[in-house]
């Protein structure tokens, strides 16, 4: 049994044994992770969403054998019923599609896990119900029970797979491919509390690029200037007025557009391209 890369599915939570049997949900009990974060469990975590939080909870079960109870406590979140919702998992299951069987929350649809998974789960996990409970004592109290009864690691014979992980990255010369609509200068206005963005149409050479992008610039003329108290507002004029036909220079333009109404909410400088 490999745990080396286990959790497989991303989410806040901590990690303690990965060797434990148990398991702990808090559900909306956003503080109770850090209060129990040192017991003797495999992991401990918030969920708040009947649909992908419950997917998740799974699929990180399955992938480790050795745990063979959860831990429900905490409050439920308000028209989610996540607690519930596991409990009618482990006592019904789920239909045709998706749907999970008599529970309450308002999106209780499992998309991304597969009918044997789901299987899985049911038959590896004893749910210990303890919704409503923030008192930690009695929490790890219900923790050393569970570790006397450890029935010892299930073995499903099926083997879970990792979702693809891709690290990333950024060249900052082979990844730029200037857009053809033009280029953006952005500046502060403080005197009148809003961002002004200036375009300008443009005429690029590509094969000039090396880092620098106004050696690549042939021809430029400003064509529109855009006011705005925000960097919503200024991003979405701008698209909607189709000024820009690159994603990448979409991300750009909304990440400096940030920094300046940051800049300007702080009352600090701002300058363009620069952190």
């Amino acid at each position: 049994m490999d745990l080396d890369n286990w959790p497989i599915s991303q989410g806040r939570y901590f990690v303690k044994n990965k060797e434990s049997p148990v398991a702990i949900c808090t559900l909306f009990s956003l503080d109770l992770p850090e209060k129990l974060k040192d017991a003797n469990v495999a992991i401990v975590g918030k969920v708040v969403t009947e649909n992908i939080g419950i997917e998740k909870i799974i699929q990180n079960t399955i992938a480790n054998p050795n745990i063979r109870f959860m831990i429900i406590c905490g409050e439920e979140p308000k028209g989610h019923y996540v607690g519930q919702a596991i409990k009618c998992i482990i006592d019904k299951g789920v239909g045709e599609d998706g749907k999970i069987i008599d529970a309450m929350g308002s999106m209780p649809y499992l998309k991304n896990v597969t009918k044997e998974q789901i299987d899985i789960f049911r038959k590896q996990i004893k749910i210990i119900d303890m919704i409503g409970s923030e008192d930690a004592e009695q929490i790890l109290k219900t923790v050393d029970e569970c570790i006397k009864n450890n029935p010892g690691p299930f073995e499903s014979g099926v083997e879970t797979k990792r979702i693809e992980t891709i690290t990333a990255y950024h060249d900052e010369i082979k990844d730029v491919i200037l857009d053809p609509k033009g280029f953006f200068t952005i500046f502060v206005n403080r005197e009148k509390g809003n961002i002004v963005v200036e375009h300008y149409s443009a005429e690029w050479d590509n094969r000039k690029y090396d880092g620098d992008w106004k050696k690549c610039m042939t021809n430029h003329k400003l064509d529109r200037i855009f006011v705005g108290k925000n960097a919503e507002e200024l991003a979405h004029t701008i698209l909607r007025e189709g000024f820009v036909s690159r994603i990448e220079h979409a991300a750009y333009l909304g990440r400096e557009l940030q920094k300046a109404e940051q800049a300007l909410k702080e009352n600090k400088e701002y300058e363009q391209d620069k952190l």
